[in-house]
């Protein structure tokens, strides 16, 4: 895959999620974890707008997945930072606009360890997590 091609793919997605539907403008937001995103899809008509009435299919919003975990890769190797998101805005004409979310969610914890849960506390109703 290509930055090119992973545009395609999350316009491809925006383009399935507006299909059968009259727009002006349309666009997702995703956010970007360790190995999955989350997207919510937008689309305009006049002062309308519609949010998450229904969502591309399977296979293609996997391939808009796929396509945000590369930008993120990419963007990490050519210039040494890390997105958490993007807001992907597509024109009926073909054209869009990508913004880049810079700043991690604030909470979220990225790591590939084990949470070790003790349920034997003295409390009743409470465990404690170490």
């Amino acid at each position: 895959m290509n930055v090119e091609e992973a545009y395609s793919q999350i316009a491809n997605a925006i383009v399935e999620f507006c299909s059968g539907s009259r727009w002006d403008i349309a666009g997702s937001k995703t956010s970007i974890f360790s190995q999955m995103t989350q997207s919510n899809y937008w689309r305009q008509h006049g002062n309308e707008v519609i949010e998450n009435d229904k969502f591309p299919s399977f296979s293609i919003g996997g391939e808009a997945s796929r396509a945000a975990l590369f930008l993120r890769n990419d963007l990490l190797k050519t210039t040494g930072q890390r997105i958490w998101g993007l807001t992907f805005t597509l024109f009926p004409d073909g054209k869009f606009r990508i913004e880049y979310n810079y700043d991690k969610p604030e909470g979220y914890e990225e790591t590939d360890e084990t949470l070790d849960v003790d349920l034997s506390s003295d409390i009743p109703g409470q465990s404690s997590v170490q």
